[in-house]
């Protein structure tokens, strides 16, 4: 019998003919319609035969329809409607995912109603709707917590819902895979699922260091290790004063998992980045990224041109704390009397005394 992996090996190597010759030889028709829309959306990114598009989009919908589950047909209609986002139908996309809602709300196990949810809701995340994902999430969070069941039931329906945020994330930007992964979080470590809230944790650093730059495959690489991978992504895909920061902010993850080569990432980004055009708050940015990086020298030459009195002087004294730290107390003198703003100057000075007091 084929199998669900043979199909999409298939499809990822452009055989579509061939994958859709087997999609009925699968039993499961979620999975018939998982295979259908993959097709869809490789077809899709890849500029296939598009005229494809139209004649399989029906066959998924007409296998959903058929469906009687409505758990089954909410999951179905979820995955069409994520489908029908990427390529744009935002309008056909939102009209399947109410509909997947109505026949979710018709389930009466609240535990199968909120793993459900939760399934709907990554697929709202994966389609480009963070916000009203998260609302779901939380809804079938609640629809879980609320059941009259036992604990152990509770748990696993739970669990599938931390499983599911994690996922969202790994699909997202940085910036909004952010909630996503604070939620994961809260759930496995709140349920003392230590490993799993382990690399949570170290997903949201990653996603706060290389923030700027910070897509899924970018940050998928530097798990991995990979790091000159995600570099060759970001010289692809950015150039000029952007391309400088995604640098920078893999050198600071490179250095944050003591991997020395950050040093030579650091140099190599000043090197490639030629007549760069800075405004203001890429210089704040920058300086910010030299100072975490232990690079004073070039931070300080970036704090001195930030225009803005109040953010200019939370740069420097950054570089004189650090400088501190270092015990370079002469250099520390220069750049506290550099420090236009009296309030900020007279902070430096009092955290300066807290650091010596400690050393």
């Amino acid at each position: 019998m084929t199998t669900l992996e043979e199909i999409n090996l298939l499809v990822e190597r452009g055989y579509y003919e061939e994958a859709l010759a087997k999609v009925y030889e699968i039993e499961d028709p979620i999975e018939q319609v998982q295979v259908l829309t993959k097709i869809v959306v490789t077809i899709y990114q890849h500029d296939g035969p598009m005229e494809w598009i139209p004649s399989i989009m029906e066959d998924a919908m007409y296998i959903a329809k058929k469906l009687r589950d409505p758990a089954n047909k909410a999951v179905a209609y979820s995955i069409i409607a994520s489908t029908l986002a990427i390529m744009e139908y935002e309008e056909d996309a939102m009209d399947f995912f109410n509909r997947a809602i109505d026949e979710a709300n018709e389930i009466e196990s609240p535990i199968e109603k909120g793993m459900v949810l939760s399934t709907l809701a990554y697929h709202l995340a994966i389609a480009g709707y963070p916000d009203n994902a998260l609302e779901i999430f939380n809804i079938a969070f609640d629809t879980i917590i609320g059941a009259e069941t036992s604990y152990t039931h509770k748990v696993d329906g739970i669990l599938r819902i931390g499983d599911l945020l994690e996922k969202a994330g790994d699909t997202l930007p940085s910036n909004e895979a952010m909630d996503f992964y604070k939620m994961a979080f809260d759930i496995f470590d709140k349920l003392h699922v230590n490993q799993r809230a382990a690399i949570v944790e170290k997903k949201i650093e990653l996603a706060k260091t290389v923030y700027d730059v910070g897509l899924p495959q970018i940050r998928a690489a530097l798990l991995k290790g990979k790091n000159h991978y995600a570099l060759a992504i970001i010289k692809k895909k950015y150039s000029g004063v952007m391309r400088l920061i995604g640098e920078l902010e893999v050198a600071l993850w490179m250095k944050r998992v003591n991997n020395m080569e950050y040093l030579d990432v650091v140099d190599k980004a000043f090197e490639c980045c030629e007549s760069p055009r800075f405004t203001d708050v890429n210089v704040q940015h920058i300086a910010r990224l030299l100072t975490e990086l232990g690079n004073l020298r070039r931070a300080l030459k970036f704090a001195k041109e930030i225009q803005n009195i109040h953010k200019r002087s939370e740069a420097l004294k950054a570089i004189a704390l650090e400088l501190v730290r270092r015990k370079k107390f002469e250099e520390v003198k220069k750049i506290i009397e550099s420090i236009p703003d009296p309030k900020i100057r007279e902070e430096a000075l009092n955290e300066i005394g807290t650091i010596e007091e400690s050393q």
